[in-house]
């Protein structure tokens, strides 16, 4: 039976390239668009025959109830705020991927997940861009016995596309969270704790603390010690601008609803697109009891959009690829994809052949 996959928000700044991509990379796959406009998805993708639009409302409390055929995959790249995609996708027996869900969202999803009974996969992939940071957390420290570190470090190009989703994880800058520090939880604020570090365009600058589903998976995934991510932009008076804010009690006063297009226009100011960079510095025992540290770069060209579509596809390959040994009725997190058939030199060759630029140090 031919494989069908329905990419819900697919007309969007990130949804659109996840179809393009995954149309490249599976010929034989049928595309389906979903949202509540499916008159955008129709425009974008008429030349492409594979590609179909339908209608999906994800605030309605069943979004699949409209569908009327198998699908083999849901991939979420809109924001499901009260989980009823989630839930419909579980109910139907229907593996999902989402993309889209901040820390305490995802958390709450994993709590409902849990009362449920699961047939299929669930991929829980919100973490940096994704998944991408934690995918290749998770590689760098595949040769260690011990995880004792792991540092991941974001430059945000203030020139970079953005879909209207992407400023949820920074519309929450003036809430504390949880970090595992020594493998004790503690809660700290975000924009704190500066860390000096230069980026593969040998731009340096300091970054600081943000929130990531990255802190919750991967002392799971990694068994790590210690987790932290920051995030610095390119332009240091932003960083510095937006940093005051918070540290003043001004981004605070200004939160909640009636202030929320005031922070969008703040935050929410997408350009014609960028380099987007990552670096991730493991650190831990080797197998040989001798400590050992290793510097991984990541550096896209096309950006922090194309990136997030790359680690929504290839979590995607994960699920479409299982034949002989389908994945487990279970929850995932974008690091485990390695369990299944797709290695660390597929993983690395994906990357690459997409224009992604990695260095290991």
């Amino acid at each position: 039976m031919k494989k069908s996959v329905l990419i819900v928000g697919g007309y969007g700044v990130v949804g659109r390239q996840i179809a393009e991509i995954l149309g490249d990379q599976q010929y034989d796959l049928e595309i389906f668009i979903g949202g509540r406009h499916p008159e955008k998805a129709k425009d974008l993708f008429e030349n492409d025959s594979r590609i179909h639009a339908i209608k999906i409302d994800n605030l309605s409390k069943d979004p699949l109830k409209e569908v009327k055929r198998d699908l083999t995959l849901i991939i979420n790249a809109v924001n499901d705020p009260e989980h009823y995609l989630l839930r419909s996708a579980v109910e139907k027996r229907i593996p999902i991927i989402d993309i889209t869900s901040w820390t305490e969202h995802m958390k709450d999803s994993i709590h409902m997940l849990n009362k449920m009974k699961l047939h299929s996969p669930v991929v829980l992939s919100s973490g940096w861009m994704g998944g991408v940071a934690a995918l290749f957390s998770k590689l760098t420290t595949a040769s260690f016995k011990d995880v004792h570190l792991v540092n991941i470090n974001i430059l945000h190009s203030i020139k970079d596309k953005a879909g209207p989703n992407s400023i949820e994880y920074m519309d929450r800058l003036s809430v504390p969270f949880e970090i595992t520090e020594n493998r004790l939880q503690r809660q700290v604020y975000p924009l704190t704790d500066p860390v000096h570090v230069k980026f593969p365009n040998s731009f340096s600058t300091k970054c600081y603390r943000i929130d990531t589903p990255d802190h919750f998976t991967l002392p799971k995934t990694l068994n790590a010690d210690s987790v932290n991510v920051r995030i610095a932009f390119n332009h240091k008076f932003s960083t510095y601008s937006l940093r005051f804010l918070v540290a003043t009690g001004i981004w605070k006063l200004i939160s909640g609803k009636s202030f929320k297009s005031l922070r969008k226009s703040v935050l929410y100011n997408p350009g014609e697109g960028d380099t987007h960079q990552i670096v991730i510095e493991a650190k831990g025992m080797g197998h040989d009891n001798f400590e050992k540290g290793i510097i991984v770069t990541i550096s896209d060209p096309l950006g922090q959009t194309h990136l997030t579509a790359l680690g929504a596809v290839i979590q995607a390959e994960k699920v479409l690829q299982e034949k002989e040994k389908p994945l487990s009725a279970k929850i995932y997190f974008p690091e485990e994809l390695e369990e299944g058939s797709i290695d660390s030199s597929f993983v690395n060759q994906f990357f690459t052949k997409n224009g992604v630029h990695i260095t290991v140090v």
